[in-house]
């Protein structure tokens, strides 16, 4: 019998960045709901949890959340700063002397519990994406864009909804990205009302975002694999685009229990 590896120690941060110049830090906790409020003004901030390791410490979620009251609890900082929720991950697979890319979508939702049980969420997949011979520098960050314009496409989403986008790629840029301090794509800065949640596909999987984001994972290997082993009639059309050769939504058909 194969032992199971022991799970590495969360270290758990809140983090935030002050928007100015200041001489002290105000922090207030409230011992009832376990949230925290910063008595500065805030840029920033977000929650993080992650592990040490010999060649340095590996993020394995980052929430971004509201500057005037935060929270350690993952489900509490999704519920209170987000409106609408969905994770992303685009795998690129060469198939027939085509490079392949699918772009993996899943939504998830705080949903009533069955009785006995905790946090519950309601997961769905309602689209996702192939693109032959992508020309694109970084396939996840274009991604990202195709998941975006589609969601305000079909109507998913609205301008007054808060979306939050969980993500597993350029983690050193996501800051940025949600600042709207630098572009995620080309030119393109990321919608007012959007941010960027990050979350590790290969550990984390006592967190929701963790969970769903493998699930995204799943979904675009998947269709690689249903094209790959001709399942799936390939996609021969043409299409005139700078960022690619062919492309086709793909309808999940989806198992439910």
């Amino acid at each position: 019998m194969v032992k199971k590896p022991q799970r590495r120690t969360r270290i758990e941060h809140l983090y935030g960045t002050t928007a100015g110049d200041v001489k002290e830090i105000g922090v207030t906790f409230d011992e009832r709901t376990g949230e925290i409020q910063f008595a500065n003004a805030m840029v920033d901030t977000y929650s993080e949890v992650s592990y040490e390791r010999p060649k340095g410490p590996k993020v394995i979620s980052r929430i971004p959340q509201a500057s005037t009251t935060l929270t350690f609890h993952n489900s509490i900082a999704l519920s209170s700063n987000y409106d609408f929720l969905c994770a992303v991950d685009t795998n690129t697979r060469i198939i027939n002397q085509r490079k392949i890319s699918a772009v993996g979508f899943v939504t998830f939702s705080k949903a009533p519990p069955p009785q006995g049980t905790g946090d519950y969420w309601s997961l769905d997949v309602p689209f996702c994406w192939e693109f032959v011979n992508i020309k694109v520098e970084n396939p996840e960050n274009f991604g990202w864009l195709v998941a975006l314009e589609t969601i305000y496409f079909r109507r998913l989403i609205t301008n007054e909804m808060r979306i939050g986008m969980v993500v597993d790629s350029d983690l050193g840029n996501l800051i940025a990205y949600n600042a709207r301090r630098k572009p995620f794509f080309e030119n393109r800065l990321l919608p007012k009302n959007v941010q960027l949640i990050y979350a590790s596909a290969d550990t984390g999987g006592e967190n929701i975002i963790n969970k769903v984001l493998k699930i995204a994972d799943s979904v675009s290997g998947q269709i690689l694999h249903a094209v790959e082993t001709g399942k799936v009639t390939p996609n021969l059309e043409v299409a005139n685009s700078p960022y690619f050769e062919g492309q086709r939504i793909v309808m999940p058909s989806l198992k439910r229990y």
